[in-house]
C-alpha cells in the first residue's frame, strides 16, 4: 500500500468520529432546562391572548379541529421532535386566521409555555428564535407529564 493511501485510510475514520463527537456535543435535550421560567410566563400570557380561544385556557381544546396540547396528544405530537420543528409548525400554521402574524419570539415563548405546562423543566437561559440552534434541542417529555401545570 502506498504511504499516502494508508494515511488517508487511517485519517478518514478519525475525521468521521471527530465530526460525530462535535455534533453530539451540540445536541441538547429539554431535560437540560433550556428555557427560563420568565420565558414560559411570557409564553403563557401570549398563549392566553392568541391561542386559548381554540386550544382552551388549560391547553385542552375548545374547538373540535384544534388538538389538545396536554397528556397523550402532547406526548405523541411533541416527544422526540426538536424545538425547532415545533416552533416552525406553530409559526407556519397559527393562528389559523392570521398565520405568521406574531413576532418569532412570541411564537417561541408560546412553544416554551406548552413545554413548561407539560412538566418540562426550566433553566437559566432564554431561548431565541434561531432555527439552527432550536433544531439541536430534542423534546423529551417527562414520564409523569400529565399536563397539570408548570414546573418552576
Amino acid at each position: 500500500m502506498k504511504p499516502k493511501l494508508s494515511a488517508a485510510l487511517v485519517l478518514a475514520p478519525i475525521l468521521v468520529l471527530a465530526t460525530e463527537t462535535a455534533m453530539a456535543q451540540d445536541a441538547r435535550s429539554t431535560t437540560d432546562g433550556v428555557f427560563t421560567a420568565a420565558q414560559a410566563k411570557s409564553g403563557e400570557e401570549a398563549y392566553q391572548s392568541h391561542c386559548s380561544g381554540c386550544h382552551g385556557l388549560d391547553l385542552r381544546k375548545t374547538d373540535a379541529e384544534a388538538p389538545d396540547l396536554t397528556e397523550g396528544p402532547f406526548r405523541f405530537g411533541w416527544h422526540g421532535k426538536t424545538i425547532g420543528e415545533r416552533f416552525e409548525k406553530t409559526r407556519s400554521t397559527m393562528p389559523k386566521a392570521a398565520v405568521r402574524s406574531l413576532p418569532d419570539q412570541v411564537y417561541l415563548d408560546i412553544v416554551v409555555y406548552i413545554l413548561a405546562f407539560n412538566g418540562v423543566p426550566t433553566g437559566t437561559d432564554k431561548l431565541l428564535p434561531n432555527i439552527a440552534a432550536l433544531d439541536k434541542i430534542t423534546i423529551d417529555v417527562p414520564a409523569s407529564s400529565g399536563g397539570g401545570g408548570r414546573r418552576r
